[in-house]
């Protein structure tokens, strides 16, 4: 779906300057370290089978090489039981506001039966919000981010609850998946204040910022977001996200990627069904594992000034733009013409597949515009900004840092919105 006019926030909205140095580096031999192994059936139902790190270890699973941290998925065995073997992370920190940011040259390939996704959320789902930074599946080429909340979060006509959320998937061609791959990854990076969350990526073939990947980056001097979820009378950020963990998963086939199996030709084409062609097929999978160069977490450390809130109208152009966002409307800035303004899209979610009781209305997917004239919204920033950091604290007894009946209520009902999604867009 192409949309010639759009309502843009751009990083540009970013004239205060956030002093960011680094609080936890999760690179090199401490990655694993910082992260617990989940091994509780997948909530999205997903033919996985989430392993411990003994049994990651012992299986090749993962490794760490000068300095790289790769980690995958069993590509040698037919799988049983729960199904195949997979290792999914979730941080043993949580964290409220900050930049986060992911350097990569892999992630998991855009394999027929794959799901892989980096995010974050925090306990008690979606009372404390989810960030999708990325996500998709099967062969898909685009990533998606989206952001979901509890109650009372509407932005540009959207609520943002629940398993519908605020979903954005950018036009860039080499940001998810085999193109990632083929381009030699890039770096993702999610800034998280009280005024917005905004999400970057920077292709490595078309070169970093010089600051993105060291120690005080500058989110302001970076340009445009890829995607922009901007708070305000609306959606109170503040009230929305706090203590969160960092995630990394690949599941296979469940509530999403199994679900439009058919849909997609060329996964079709391979098996009647996606678990089959999962269970029986290991040597699909060589290439569903993330490379990861480096991944910090950075608080910012100094006053943020106010920017004036304005409005700039501009002449957008897929050189220009590359990104959506969710903004909440304001009378300072000018309602785009009737004829250009996409109207919103509402979906039934398909009862049998989870939750009967549960039906959504699809928000607006706001995508980069080919032509014509978009707006940016530029907002106000809070005057502090400042970032905290709760650890946490993960054993056998206390189990995952968000139960697993927390977590399943949670993405069993937030993947709702990804299967009417992908049936919208394929």
């Amino acid at each position: 779906m192409h949309f010639s006019h759009i309502l843009l926030a751009s990083g540009l909205a970013q004239l205060g300057l956030a002093v960011y140095s680094v609080k936890d580096d999760y690179s090199g031999d401490s990655f694993f370290d910082m992260f617990s192994f989940d091994t509780f059936d997948d909530p999205t139902h997903g033919y996985v089978n989430y392993v411990d790190q003994a049994t990651a270890q012992s299986q090749d699973l993962y490794n760490v090489s000068n300095g790289q941290v790769t980690f995958g998925v069993d590509h040698a065995n037919i799988a049983s039981g729960r199904g195949r073997n997979s290792i999914r992370l979730t941080s043993k920190a949580q964290y409220t506001h900050g930049l986060v940011v992911l350097d990569l040259t892999h992630m998991p390939a855009s394999i027929c039966g794959t799901w892989p996704a980096f995010w974050m959320t925090g306990p008690n789902w979606p009372n404390s919000g989810e960030i999708d930074i990325i996500e998709g599946v099967n062969s898909g080429s685009q990533n998606q981010m989206a952001m979901h909340t509890s109650s009372g979060c509407t932005l540009a006509g959207n609520n943002c609850q629940g398993n519908l959320g605020c979903p954005i998937k950018p036009e860039q061609s080499n940001n998810y998946g085999t193109n990632l791959n083929n381009a030699k990854g890039g770096a993702y990076a999610m800034e998280w204040t009280s005024g917005a969350i905004n999400i970057w990526y920077f292709p490595r073939d078309h070169g970093l910022p010089s600051d993105v990947l060291g120690p005080n980056p500058n989110p302001s001097a970076w340009g445009p977001a890829t995607a922009s979820f901007v708070g305000g009378s609306g959606c109170d950020i503040d009230q929305h996200f706090m203590n969160n963990n960092i995630v990394f998963d690949t599941t296979f086939c469940g509530d999403w990627a199994g679900g439009v199996w058919g849909q997609d030709s060329t996964c079709s084409a391979l098996a009647g069904s996606c678990q089959d062609y999962v269970q029986n097929h290991p040597e699909a999978f060589a290439e569903a594992y993330w490379t990861v160069n480096s991944l910090k977490v950075y608080l910012d450390n100094g006053n943020t000034p106010v920017a004036a809130a304005e409005a700039v109208k501009l002449q957008s152009s897929p050189s220009a733009v590359v990104g959506g966002v969710f903004a909440q409307e304001t009378s300072s800035i000018p309602a785009a013409p009737a004829t250009t303004s996409p109207p919103a899209v509402q979906y039934t979610a398909p009862s049998p597949v989870q939750n009967p009781q549960r039906t959504r209305t699809h928000g607006e997917l706001f995508e980069s515009s080919e032509t014509g004239t978009g707006y940016i919204q530029i907002v106000p920033r809070d005057v502090t900004d400042h970032g905290t950091v709760q650890d946490t604290v993960n054993d056998t007894k206390s189990g995952p840092v968000s139960p697993p009946e927390q977590l399943k209520a949670r993405k069993v009902s937030r993947h709702l919105h990804r299967h009417v999604h992908h049936l919208h867009h394929s």
